[in-house]
C-alpha cells in the first residue's frame, strides 16, 4: 500500500501542470489508501499543522450558508472537496527528503509543459486535444496579437498561467540553490506564463521572483532572478501586443470595463450583506440581481478575485477567517525556511512559500481559489510546505 501511495504521489506531481483529471484521479487514490489504511492502524490519517485554521474556516462558510436560509440552494457546496488533496499529499509523503523528490519531479513536468506552451504560442497547436478528439481550445487573445494565448494541457488561459506559478517558485527556489531542474525549467516556465497573456500571473509571478531573491539574499539568487527577468523580457519583445496588454493592466476602461463592472456589483454585495455575505455556495443564483444593476459586467460566474468572492458569499466574518488560514500557512511555512536543515529542504520549503504568496497576490483579480485546477495544485503546495515544517 505504501508503494501504490508513492506511485499515486508521483503520478499527481506529474499531472499537477499537465492534467486536472490526472490531479483528481491521484488525489482520490490517495484518499482511498488512506480510508483502507486505517483499520490496520498505520497511523496514516493524523492531524496536521492547519486542522484548527481549516475548521474555523469552513465552519464559517457553513454558518453562512445556514445564516442566508436557503441552504438546499447552496450548490456551490460541490467546490471544497479539493482540500482532500491537502490531506491525503501531508498524510502520505515520508518525509521532508520525499517532498523534495516530489517537488523536482513537478518542475521537470512543468517545464516540459512550458515548453509545448511555447510551441504553442506560435503554431496554436493542440496536439493533446486532436489526439483525444476534442474541441481545440487555444484561442487568439485578440485582433492586434501575433501569437496564440497558451493553455497547455488546460482548457483555459487563466488556469494554466495561475496553476504554473507553483513550478515557477519552486524552480526559482531550486535554480537559487543550484539545482539544474531549476536554472532550466525557471525560465521556460516563465516566458510560458508571459505567452499565457494572464496579466493577473504576470504580476503573481514578479512577486514570486523577488521574494525568492530577499529569502535567499546570494549573488547567485541575483543571477537567477535577473535571468527569469530576461526571459520574460525576450517573451515582451517578441510579441509586442503583450506590451499593450500589460500597459493597460490597470486601467479601469477599455479591455477592463467589464472586469471593473463585476467588481462593482460585487462591492454592492458586501455593502448590502457585510457580516456573512449570500451565503457560500449560492453565489450565481444570489448574486443576479447585482450584475443586473452592472450591465457592463462582462460575466456573471463569479467575481473575478479572491477576496471579493469570500466577501461576497461569506462576508467580512469569512473573509477574516480566509486570511487567518493563510497568515497560519505563511506563519507555519517560514519556520520551515529557517530551520531547513539543507539546500534541498530549503528549495522545497522557500518554493512552496512563495508558491502561496504568489497565489495570494493572483488571487486579486482572479477566483483561482474556485478552479479545481489551481485549488489542487495550492493545497498540494500547502501540504508540501506543512509537511516540511514538520519535518
Amino acid at each position: 500500500m505504501r508503494r501504490a501511495a508513492d506511485v499515486l504521489l508521483a503520478a499527481t506531481a506529474i499531472t499537477i501542470p499537465l492534467s486536472t483529471t490526472g490531479m483528481q484521479v491521484g488525489v482520490g487514490g490517495l484518499a482511498a489508501l488512506a480510508v483502507a489504511s486505517v483499520p490496520a492502524g498505520w497511523g496514516i490519517v493524523r492531524r496536521t499543522p492547519l486542522d484548527g485554521a481549516l475548521l474555523l474556516f469552513f465552519g464559517v462558510l457553513a454558518l453562512s450558508t445556514l445564516a442566508s436560509g436557503h441552504p438546499l440552494a447552496a450548490t456551490g457546496w460541490a467546490r471544497p472537496w479539493v482540500v482532500l488533496g491537502y490531506f491525503v499529499v501531508f498524510w502520505w509523503l515520508r518525509d521532508g527528503k520525499h517532498a523534495a523528490r516530489f517537488v523536482r519531479l513537478l518542475v521537470l513536468a512543468a517545464s516540459v509543459t512550458a515548453v509545448y506552451a511555447i510551441v504553442q504560442h506560435y503554431t496554436g497547436a493542440d496536439w493533446y486535444r486532436v489526439l483525444l478528439g476534442r474541441q481545440k481550445l487555444v484561442r487568439v487573445r485578440d485582433a492586434e496579437s501575433t501569437g496564440f494565448a497558451v493553455v497547455g494541457f488546460f482548457a483555459n488561459y487563466l488556469t494554466f498561467a495561475h496553476a504554473m506559478l507553483f513550478p515557477l517558485a519552486w524552480a526559482t527556489a531550486l535554480a537559487v540553490r543550484g539545482f539544474v531542474v531549476g536554472i532550466v525549467g525557471g525560465p521556460a516556465i516563465a516566458l510560458a506564463l508571459v505567452f499565457s497573456t494572464a496579466r493577473g500571473a504576470w504580476l503573481a509571478a514578479v512577486v514570486a521572483a523577488v521574494a525568492t531573491a530577499l529569502l535567499d539574499r546570494g549573488r547567485l539568487a541575483a543571477l537567477v532572478v535577473a535571468g527569469l527577468f530576461v526571459a520574460a523580457a525576450a517573451g515582451f519583445a517578441l510579441a509586442p501586443e503583450l506590451r499593450g496588454h500589460a500597459a493597460a493592466m490597470f486601467s479601469s476602461g477599455g479591455e477592463n470595463a467589464g472586469r471593473v463592472g463585476i467588481y462593482r456589483a460585487n462591492l454592492d454585495i458586501i455593502h448590502d450583506h457585510p457580516v456573512l455575505g449570500l451565503g457560500f455556495g449560492r453565489y450565481r443564483a444570489a448574486a443576479t440581481p447585482y450584475y443586473d444593476a452592472h450591465p457592463e459586467a462582462d460575466r456573471r460566474s463569479h467575481a473575478h478575485s479572491n477576496y471579493l468572492q469570500i466577501a461576497a458569499e461569506a462576508g467580512l466574518v469569512g473573509l477574516a477567517a480566509f486570511g487567518f488560514l493563510f497568515a497560519t500557512v505563511l506563519r507555519v511555512g517560514w519556520r520551515a525556511i529557517v530551520r531547513a536543515p539543507d539546500a534541498a529542504a530549503w528549495a522545497t520549503a522557500a518554493g512552496a512559500w512563495v508558491g502561496v504568496l504568489a497565489f495570494l497576490v493572483g488571487g486579486v483579480t482572479q477566483y483561482s481559489f474556485g478552479d479545481n485546477e489551481v485549488a489542487l495544485a495550492m493545497w498540494t503546495t500547502v501540504a508540501i510546505l506543512m509537511r516540511t515544517a514538520e519535518s
